[in-house]
């Protein structure tokens, strides 16, 4: 009856010595780069009876299985073969973290860590949140009669906040648009300022508030102003000189043709 009285009252105690955790619930993962999910469990001496499984949560789909003390990759979803690996010479301290190579948009989501062995069996749930650095921007330069033009292009992930600020630090307004390429699963950024001035000291920045990524490029020139309508200027003659040519030419064809008419008669 003693017994029976201590397994009652520490029975369940003794069941949940079997833990599996995950030491932090959320990673950021950065495209390109390799993640690691960490997960860690109640290890025991044997490891005849461990079984791992990493699963992901929305469809059950197998990233990675481990039991019979190797890797078992048979159930594995195509997407995830030969990207993932665990920490095999870990494994007796409880280690059970996933390594994923090269982080895709679509690895993002959340994941199981499901492990089993002849001391219990646990899960614990991890999310993982994918981001991609912003590529350096590129600046073109378009001047016409109207004035001058500055375009920033870009590529990253997720949508980033754009600003453009004058000499004086105040806001200036300008065009921004954002493609979504499905592909690389990154965003296209175009954003164009006009300036009407001969001098031009503006900043352009870009934010990436989820990597904490703070770009700022700054654009300093000047430009004459009256350079731009010599050139039209300049254009325009060169045109009507091109068409005066032409049309002379088919003078001189259409004149000469009716000499050699009038010499046959």
């Amino acid at each position: 009856m003693l017994w029976l009285f201590m397994y009652i009252l520490f029975g369940d105690a003794l069941v949940a010595t079997f833990e599996v955790i995950v030491p932090n619930k959320h990673l950021l993962a950065i495209r390109g780069r390799p993640a690691v999910l960490g997960c860690e469990f109640t290890s025991g001496p044997d490891l005849s009876s461990l079984v791992i499984t990493w699963q992901r949560q929305e469809d059950s789909r197998v990233v990675h299985s481990f039991y019979y003390q190797q890797d078992q990759l048979d159930r594995q979803c195509p997407k995830y073969h030969n990207r993932t690996s665990l920490y095999v010479s870990e494994l007796h301290k409880g280690n059970a973290s996933l390594k994923i190579a090269s982080v895709r948009p679509k690895d993002a989501g959340w994941y199981f860590c499901i492990v089993n062995n002849d001391k219990g069996t646990g899960r614990a749930l991890i999310e993982v949140t994918y981001g991609a650095l912003y590529s350096e921007p590129r600046l073109s330069i378009h001047v016409n009669s109207s004035g001058l033009k500055m375009q920033f292009e870009t590529e990253g992930f997720p949508k980033p906040e754009v600003i453009w600020l004058g000499e004086h630090n105040q806001n200036l307004s300008y065009y921004l648009e954002i493609h979504d390429q499905i592909e690389d699963g990154l965003y296209f950024i175009k954003s164009i300022c006009e300036a009407q001035k001969a001098v031009v000291n503006v900043t352009f920045t870009l934010k990436n508030h989820l990597l904490n990524q703070n770009l700022q490029r700054p654009v300093c020139l000047t430009y004459d102003e009256d350079s731009t309508d010599h050139v039209i200027i300049v254009l325009a003659v060169l045109s009507v000189v091109c068409i005066l040519l032409v049309i002379g030419i088919i003078w001189l064809a259409v004149h000469k043709q009716n000499k050699e008419r009038s010499s046959l008669r």
